[in-house]
């Protein structure tokens, strides 16, 4: 289920990539969702491995590299991406707070609610500031740098235009429920009863937590997660345990093969590049 869950992030990206006309000729220039999908766990690999979130850097590269198009345009989609996630991910942990509201269990931890509110609130606000403010901006700039900003500014901003929007939303739910799903599972794996709306809070939490700039959310995610379990009423053997498992799937798996794709993705584009190269007389 965690790794289906990359395909409805590539379909999502490539709608998003479309939307923004990357490549130009109408977003047809725009890779498959299969290719796209190998990017984002690339992606995810570097991420995993690398400190302040490089992976996402390292996706707007590609697919400029795929599309043969500017760099910061590419990234601006990425950017889109992102906040579209933080969107859902403060829909699903409403959903969790009200479902274990429901559930009559009061240890609803407020500060998940509050940090995906600050985070959808905080990349809103910058999206406005980009749209009203972004020429004034722009020519504030150094020349060399006015050109970047305008090109990341139309392709963050072009991404959230057109009729496309209502799908990438839904498939940006798919995802994430699936990782809820994933979580789960590795819960009902282990003997656990532990109720559905602490699961969603669990996966989302370990979501936000990986936004934190260590590689993978190393530290972070396994402090917090497993804080917030025994919050729930977990031992600190059963918590803990539950935790080292779902990083296995979530964490050192990426690592593995997304380490893997990424040596081979790179070693095929080389031969490629040295097989379609002139050779000198």
């Amino acid at each position: 289920l965690y790794y289906l869950s990359f395909w409805f992030r590539g379909l999502r990206w490539r709608l998003i990539a479309r939307t923004a006309n990357i490549g130009g000729n109408n977003g047809k220039n725009v890779p498959s969702t299969t290719t796209l999908s190998g990017i984002i766990l690339m992606g995810w690999f570097a991420n995993s491995v690398a400190f302040l979130r490089l992976g996402d850097a390292y996706r707007g590269w590609a697919l400029a590299r795929e599309t043969k198009n500017d760099f910061p345009s590419s990234l601006g989609t990425v950017v889109a991406e992102r906040v579209q996630d933080m969107a859902v991910v403060l829909v699903l942990v409403l959903a969790a707070a009200i479902w274990l509201t429901i559930e009559g269990d009061s240890k609803v931890p407020g500060w998940i609610v509050f940090a995906a509110f600050v985070l959808i609130t905080a990349l809103v606000m910058g999206l406005l500031l980009m749209r009203v403010a972004g020429k004034r901006i722009s020519r504030q700039l150094p020349s060399r740098f006015e050109a970047i900003y305008v090109n990341f500014q139309r392709g963050t901003l072009s991404s959230f235009s057109g009729r496309d929007i209502s799908p990438q939303l839904v498939l940006g739910i798919v995802g994430w429920l699936l990782e809820i799903a994933r979580f789960y599972f590795v819960a009902e794996a282990m003997g656990m009863d532990i109720s559905f709306g602490i699961i969603m809070f669990a996966a989302l939490a370990n979501a936000m937590l990986t936004t934190i700039p260590t590689p993978g959310g190393f530290g972070f995610v396994e402090g917090g997660l497993t804080g917030l379990l025994i919050l729930f009423g977990r031992t600190d053997n059963e918590a803990l345990s539950l935790v080292v498992i779902d990083r296995t799937i979530s964490w050192l798996s990426v690592v593995l093969f997304g380490g893997i794709l990424f040596v081979v993705w790179h070693a095929v584009k080389a031969k490629k590049s040295t097989s379609t190269s002139p050779t000198n007389p």
